[in-house]
């Protein structure tokens, strides 16, 4: 059967009965484990017969839980054979991630649960305390554990799917309480997989590699059912492992003969932060040919510290490469030429209002220019417009909403009437909620217009100041988030600038006097107040949660370092954290302050094993970039796995600083 005429999903795994490629899932350092898909095909066949036996059926739903890779894409490709709606969530150990999975389940109809027997118990310990017992049993009545083998010998019925029925629903990473569901039929999926092929000049002979989750659309729809249509063999790496040991990210590659790979710029920052080149002297990078770049806004610093600091290791000077896509539109929107090194344009950051003309700046030592990267022209069967605020088309040269519709587009947000009359117009477009321009054809992305900011009677974005402090030095990436607060009888908002700070608040106050400076000269915005934090929450995928850190500072939970309105040398501190650096505690007491800081919902003992909490790999990287913080080059993100208790780490911690 021929890829061009095969409609949906299901079908296009079935065509693999015979296939010789398939996934390498990689768990560790020279660990790995492979499946084809033919295998695949026969696993999650026999996995439908189970879920079928349960009382599942074309048109139930299935809450999907699972960190483990090979053990998600049994339960994923059950669910498409059968007709069965999966919904993808992913897992986490705070309250939030808690929190998320009932509310997506209380939107649902009725939805099992395919997760592990410890995700179980902690969600029934979840609901006890927090009123919602009921819930959970509901939930708990149609539970499948993914760890166990789905007993074998019984027959499955497959679905015969239309393309225009739903095969999955696309929940936000929850930078709102209530997450909404992108609903994505198989027609959508199919035609921007093939979109993508198409636009990347893909072929058979590929081998992409991923640490993205299958939770996040990148993932899932990217590094996985691309290259199943492509019958390509691909790798995937859990997210976790990434986090504690980057660097295996790119070994992998260099072993696989990887060709594509991607990250959003929370992994590039990452891996550079450990990056230690005289460990990685036989690394080989020159089949990489596309670096996928997206997620988030694309910092052009950073991609060219990345390329830079691969240069040596062969990797092609033209193979980064920033895309645009989110899950409304199956993943991807435009991509840049293949053939050409990523494109920038250097404009005023002032002149970014919705129906502003841009003003391009070519002067490299003016102040007010903010750097954007092109992210391409729009992909097959993708209609591109910027428009203002009622609609209507705007010429090139010109900021405004991004929409988008075709035949990759969803048709909307499940259970969400309201929020669909107002995000897709009656003639199809949706409106992506970015903002951008277009110039000589290419789209450059500006912001969020949800983040926008109106301060110093001006609009202005989180990302493109938070560059401006980092490119100042005064914070590290990852630790610094910008957000807005509106006072009652103000018509403008406070701009607020968060810091990862652990120390007495007072010790921040000079890096405050002189963030309020930078931006003050750079951007003629004018802080309202610096606010040291111990920590940035972030999504699975890297992306900051201002939100939380905003409730959070309304609700009282964090000192503030008001900003002088009348001098930029004046700083004033409403309350102090206590003084957590101070020299008489030790490092027992350091260490397990800091594990505790960052682990929510548990209470880390000096012989807890932190990889038997089920913290996640974002908190992982948060407790190691702390250490490193209050330890400078002592640890590695390694160490953690030989000396996994704060006792075993106090030892090694005072025998590194003794020597």
């Amino acid at each position: 059967m021929s890829t061009t005429s095969i409609q949906t999903l299901s079908a296009m795994l079935l065509a693999k009965a015979d296939s010789r490629a398939g996934v390498t899932f990689i768990e560790g350092q020279d660990t790995r484990s492979h499946i084809s898909y033919a295998s695949l095909l026969d696993t999650a066949l026999q996995r439908l017969a189970q879920f079928q036996s349960l009382g599942l059926k074309p048109g139930s739903q299935l809450i999907i839980q699972t960190n483990d890779n090979r053990q998600f894409l049994e339960g994923f490709w059950a669910c498409l054979l059968g007709g069965i709606t999966a919904v993808p969530v992913s897992g986490g150990n705070t309250s939030e991630h808690r929190f998320k999975l009932f509310r997506i389940a209380a939107k649902l109809s009725n939805p099992g649960l395919f997760t592990d027997t410890q995700t179980r118990n902690r969600l029934a310990e979840f609901s006890r305390s927090h009123a919602l017992v009921d819930a959970y049993a509901a939930l708990d009545d149609l539970a499948i554990d993914c760890e166990k083998p789905a007993p074998s010998g019984a027959n499955s019925q497959a679905y015969a799917a239309k393309p225009d029925d739903v095969a999955f629903i696309q929940f936000s990473s929850g930078s709102t309480s209530t997450p909404k569901g992108v609903v994505l039929t198989h027609k959508n999926l199919m035609t921007n997989c093939r979109a993508i092929v198409k636009a990347a000049q893909m072929d058979e002979h590929e081998h992409m590699l991923s640490w993205m989750p299958l939770t996040h659309d990148m993932g899932l729809i990217g590094f996985h059912l691309t290259p199943v249509l492509l019958d390509a063999s691909h790798s995937l790496m859990p997210t976790d492992v990434f986090v504690r040991r980057p660097g295996l990210w790119l070994t992998e590659a260099s072993h696989s003969g990887a060709t594509i790979l991607c990250s959003p710029n929370f992994g590039y920052q990452h891996l550079l932060k450990s990056f230690k080149p005289q460990k990685h002297e036989g690394l080989d990078l020159s089949r990489v040919r596309l670096l996928y770049n997206g997620a988030e806004p694309i910092s052009v610093s950073l991609c060219q510290r990345f390329m830079a600091a691969m240069a040596p290791f062969k990797l092609a000077a033209n193979a980064m490469f920033p895309v645009y896509g989110l899950a409304e539109a199956s993943l991807a929107v435009s991509f840049p030429s293949v053939d050409h090194s990523f494109a920038t344009m250097r404009i005023h950051r002032g002149r970014l209002g919705v129906g502003q003309a841009i003003e391009q700046i070519n002067d490299a030592s003016d102040t007010s220019a903010v750097t954007l990267v092109s992210v391409g022209k729009p992909i097959d069967h993708v209609e591109l417009q910027i428009s203002d605020d009622d609609g209507n088309a705007l010429p090139e040269l010109m900021t405004g909403h991004i929409r988008i519709r075709g035949d990759n587009v969803t048709q909307g947000y499940y259970q969400e009437p309201e929020l669909n009359a107002a995000t897709i117009s009656a003639d199809g477009w949706l409106d992506t909620g970015d903002l951008g321009f277009i110039h000589e054809q290419q789209l450059y992305i500006t912001g969020r217009a949800k983040d926008i900011i109106f301060v110093s009677g001006q609009n202005v974005y989180p990302h493109d100041l938070e560059e401006i402090v980092l490119q100042a030095g005064l914070a590290e990436r990852g630790k610094l988030a910008i957000a807005s607060q509106r006072a009652d009888d103000a018509e403008e908002e406070r701009l607020l600038v968060f810091v990862l700070h652990r120390a007495e608040a007072s010790a921040l106050n000079d890096t405050a006097r002189q963030i309020t400076r930078v931006l003050g000269e750079a951007a003629g915005v004018r802080i309202h107040a610096v606010v040291p934090v111990s920590r940035i929450p972030k999504t699975t995928s890297g992306k900051v949660q201002r939100y939380l850190l905003a409730a959070s500072l309304e609700n009282g939970d964090y000192p503030v370092l008001i900003q002088s309105t009348t001098s930029t040398d004046q700083t004033s501190t409403t309350d102090d954290m206590p003084d957590t650096d101070a020299p008489t505690m030790d490092t027992r007491s350091r260490l397990l302050q800091i594990c505790n800081e960052q682990v929510e919902q548990l209470s880390v003992g000096a012989d807890d094993n932190l990889f038997e909490l089920g913290i996640s790999s974002l908190t992982l990287a948060q407790i190691h970039a702390a250490i490193d913080q209050n330890w400078p080059d002592q640890v590695d993100v390694t160490d953690l796995f030989d000396y996994p208790t704060v006792s075993e780490l106090t030892a090694f911690l005072d025998a590194q600083t003794a020597a």
